[in-house]
């Protein structure tokens, strides 16, 4: 057998570390889902003094985090909007919403274990890229617990519960790849407000705004095909802007709170490619479609196995 490179081994060192790890974010999700609160900071990755002015969200299942979770907040962090006033902080947000039902096919605690991992295959990121323009030192990353299922309550969620979480009050900037944002703006999803995108003017009210990433179509994964081409999701953003929701509720002033950036490579990735590769044991595969720490604890947990067994969370 090689020897261990300096990588492999911290990565397997972290890997061991997950032991510990587990039963702390267990009785951090008991105390949250038997709590009244709508949203909780789990944990805080490198700190800083500095309170943020934008709070970038990165909002998902991460079930589990993939690469095109990377992408999504190493082109936030790197290449921020002008408009995004520094300091920047990242929120890698979870919802345990349906959290009295058995989680599957990972557990939650399990799945934080993963988010924590990913955290720091980002921060490695982005201090081995090459001329990046960003200091790994001054960026922050939470990991956040919420019960909401909406991203507009989300963020008043974050921005009610008493503390507060981020006194500074900054702004939210969620993350989204374009398949998301089809979801944010479609009025199925509000049947309790007329019209039903109304139900999103105290997110663009107060501020906040989204960062939607272009999702490149993957010929290995069908399900980017239905999204269209680059130019047809640009046009997209262009109808919002022209009015063509506005009888829905979306006012066309709102689209100028949404960024549009384009798709790097791993953006096409889904979930479910690398829980297929994880369950069939393809390690290889889920070494593409994953970071190197997130790739390396699927494997040591086996939480995408034939006999997936994701603990219940009881609530009382």
């Amino acid at each position: 057998m090689p020897p261990l490179t300096t990588n492999m081994a911290r990565v397997q060192l972290w890997v061991s570390a997950l032991d510990s790890l587990i039963p702390e974010y267990e009785s951090a999700l008991h105390s949250f889902i038997s709590s009244p609160s709508k949203f909780r900071l789990v944990t805080s990755v490198n700190p800083t003094k500095m309170p943020p002015k934008t709070l970038y969200i990165l909002d998902s299942s991460f079930n589990p985090p993939t690469k095109a979770h990377l992408a999504l907040a190493t082109s936030a962090l790197a290449s921020p909007a002008p408009s995004d006033e520094k300091p920047h902080r990242l929120l890698l947000l979870f919802s345990t919403f349906n959290a009295d039902k058995a989680p599957s096919p990972a557990s939650f605690a399990q799945r934080l274990a993963l988010m924590r991992s990913f955290t720091e295959d980002l921060l490695a990121n982005l201090q081995e890229a090459p001329a990046s323009p960003v200091n790994p030192s001054e960026i922050t990353v939470d990991i956040g617990l919420t019960k909401e299922p909406y991203y507009t309550d989300k963020s008043t969620a974050i921005m009610n519960e008493p503390g507060p979480p981020y006194p500074s009050n900054p702004k939210h900037v969620h993350l989204l790849g374009y398949d998301t944002l089809i979801r944010f703006c479609n009025p199925k999803y509000y049947p309790n407000h007329n019209p039903p995108l109304s139900a999103l003017t105290p997110f663009f009210h107060t501020g906040h705004k989204l960062r939607v990433t272009q999702r490149p179509c993957d010929k290995n994964d069908k399900s980017s095909a239905e999204f269209g081409t680059v130019e047809e999701q640009e046009k997209y953003l262009q109808m919002l802007r022209d009015g063509e929701f506005e009888e829905a509720g979306f006012e066309r002033a709102w689209a100028d709170c949404i960024d549009m950036v384009k798709g790097e490579e791993g953006l096409g990735i889904s979930s479910t490619r690398v829980r297929t590769a994880a369950k069939e044991g393809d390690w290889e595969v889920l070494g593409q479609l994953c970071t190197e720490r997130v790739a390396a604890c699927v494997e040591a947990m086996g939480c995408y196995g034939e006999e997936v067994s994701g603990k219940k969370i009881v609530i009382g």
